[in-house]
């Protein structure tokens, strides 16, 4: 197997692998075979029918696509793994050429992680915070003039005021082919919970005042800041060396309070996954903490 990359825009990779023809006969044998076992002819019992006879039944043309994935699933993960590639989406495939009696040919782009590059930040914090105080600030003249009660005197951060700053301040190209399978899985979710209440999407974008093209490119908007800003905690949690401890975890799963989360805390998947909103929750809480001083948000 001959496999060559190339570096795409942004963080993109396109891997190029050319299979061996005679890898591709030995695919279209074993996809044979499993089509035998599930066949049936008449005059034979269920995966007894003699193999060409099988063949003639389905035609070779047929199995071609099971042939094919079949080449995908074996070859894309040694490619992957030779390349010493960590994918961070499904790949993007292109088949250039598949012929039983040619080499089989094709590519895979492919997104990696970004490099991050987070610059000062904190001042545009203070500033955001101080925006804040200062419209709070007016909003309470206000409410005095007219004799209301004033029950807040110092303006918080929120965890969108960090997010925003950083997503503005920091430099992460994510690349395209991972935007657009977050905004597809963002539209699926969508579509489900319009289904869900009973509406069509016609409906829904009537509704809206908007039209599929708009309502693409706004989850596509939407799916590269929620990126951005993972690989940004990301990279600050390393940075800063953000820790969690196993006891913090598992009283986060016995605080869930619901069934089977006992069964789900001893997933190694499921640990790692409330480690790590843990471990942004804390950056994010640090860097609030620091901004707002002795007003800190309880």
């Amino acid at each position: 197997m001959k496999i060559t990359t190339e570096k795409l825009k942004k963080s993109a990779l396109k891997l190029n692998v050319i299979v061996e023809v005679e890898k591709v006969k030995d695919a279209y044998e074993k996809v044979l075979e499993e089509k035998v076992k599930t066949t049936t002819i008449e005059g034979f019992r269920e995966g007894k029918a003699p193999k060409h006879m099988v063949e003639e039944k389905i035609g070779p043309s047929n199995l071609y696509g099971d042939v094919i994935n079949f080449l995908l699933r074996t070859t894309y993960v040694q490619a992957v793994s030779e390349q010493r590639i960590n994918p961070m989406s499904n790949p993007k495939i292109e088949i250039k050429e598949f012929d039983l009696e040619k080499e089989f040919s094709y590519s895979a782009e492919i997104a990696t992680q970004p490099e991050v590059k987070v610059n000062p930040f904190k001042k545009e914090l203070q500033k955001k915070l101080d925006e804040k105080n200062k419209k709070l600030k007016a909003d309470n003249e206000e409410k005095i003039k007219k004799g209301e009660e004033i029950k807040v005197d110092h303006a918080h951060l929120h965890v969108n005021d960090v997010l925003d700053v950083l997503i503005e301040k920091s430099e992460a190209e994510v690349a395209d082919v991972l935007i657009e399978e977050e905004a597809n899985r963002l539209v699926s979710q969508l579509l489900q919970q319009i289904k869900a209440i009973g509406l069509s999407l016609e409906d829904y974008l009537k509704a809206q005042q908007t039209t599929v093209e708009q309502l693409q490119e706004n989850y596509k908007k939407s799916a590269e800041n929620s990126l951005k800003a993972e690989f940004i905690l990301a990279h600050l949690i390393k940075e800063q060396n953000i820790e969690v401890t196993e006891a913090e975890i598992d009283e986060t799963f016995a605080a869930a309070g619901v069934s089977g989360v006992e069964e789900r805390s001893k997933d190694p998947m499921e640990r790692a996954y409330v480690k790590s909103i843990l471990q942004k929750n804390k950056l994010i809480t640090n860097l609030i903490d620091e901004i707002q001083g002795d007003h800190k948000h309880e």
